[in-house]
């Protein structure tokens, strides 16, 4: 296991603690020009090198990210997802509720049946890169004009991260600032459904009782509807798909003694 060092002191540590779990071996990220050795890898987010690695293919590999739940450096502990061979887990095993019950357990609003607008949360410029996903944004726009009369309102991320081509690597190229939108929550509340790419907004939506339509790479594509049937989504149970999400991320102290590991390699 070669575990890719970050090149940011907020998440190296969290390299070091799946290396102390795998007995892995930290190493800097390889240019694109240079061989990766035949081995498995283990990535912290898309850029700074991992994301270039991960797009030649060829290798198996774990990725981590923000979670799902408690998502974000200051929690006590801190959660992050990891996949095997994936950005997301948008598949679904059957599990038990404890997981969830004990750490992440909340309210879910009763599906909504109403609301007069359809939020599109189109991927970031990061994203974009990552999937090929250029074109999402136009394309799906277009088919829902050719589905539906309701209102779409086009909703970015409030700080969307852009790239930059650096030192062989792919990088972080600041942020565009998106300042005049509402609160989600106001968005939410006469939402019909969320469509999106792959934003965490799909999994609040669900939570809140919004129907969700997704790309594969969203981790909630188990909940998702389809474009063409925008009159007829999926209102599925959402406890069960929960529960899977939750025993798919984990803790800094779960990583470093390998119980991470265990559970998805």
């Amino acid at each position: 296991m070669r575990c890719v060092r970050t090149m940011r002191a907020s998440t190296e540590g969290i390299v070091r603690h799946w290396a102390k779990g795998t007995n892995g071996k930290i190493i800097d990220p390889i240019p694109n020009d240079h061989p990766m050795p035949e081995d498995e890898y283990f990535y912290w987010g898309i850029l700074r090198g991992s994301g270039d690695m991960i797009k030649r293919g060829g290798h198996d590999y774990y990725f981590c990210d923000h979670a799902y739940f408690k998502a974000g450096h200051s929690n006590k502990p801190n959660w992050y997802r990891i996949t095997k061979n994936a950005n997301v887990n948008s598949s679904f095993s059957v599990h038990t509720p404890h997981r969830y019950e004990q750490y992440f357990t909340q309210d879910l609003v009763p599906w909504k049946t109403t609301g007069t607008q359809i939020i599109v949360c189109p991927p970031t410029g990061a994203i974009e890169w990552m999937f090929d996903a250029q074109d999402w944004l136009t394309t799906t726009v277009k088919t829902l004009k050719q589905q539906t009369d309701r209102e779409i309102v086009v909703r970015d991320k409030p700080l969307n991260p852009q790239i930059k081509i650096e030192n062989g690597f792919t990088q972080l190229d600041g942020f565009t600032k998106n300042k005049n939108q509402k609160p989600l929550e106001e968005d939410l509340n006469d939402a019909y459904c969320v469509v999106t790419y792959n934003s965490m907004v799909a999994l609040k939506a669900v939570c809140q009782g919004v129907p969700v339509i997704c790309d594969v790479n969203c981790a909630a594509y188990p909940m998702s509807g389809n474009l063409h049937d925008i009159d007829n989504l999926n209102r599925p149970d959402r406890e069960p798909w929960l529960w899977h999400l939750a025993h798919n991320q984990f803790t800094l102290e779960e990583m470093a003694s390998g119980y991470a590991y265990n559970c998805i390699r």
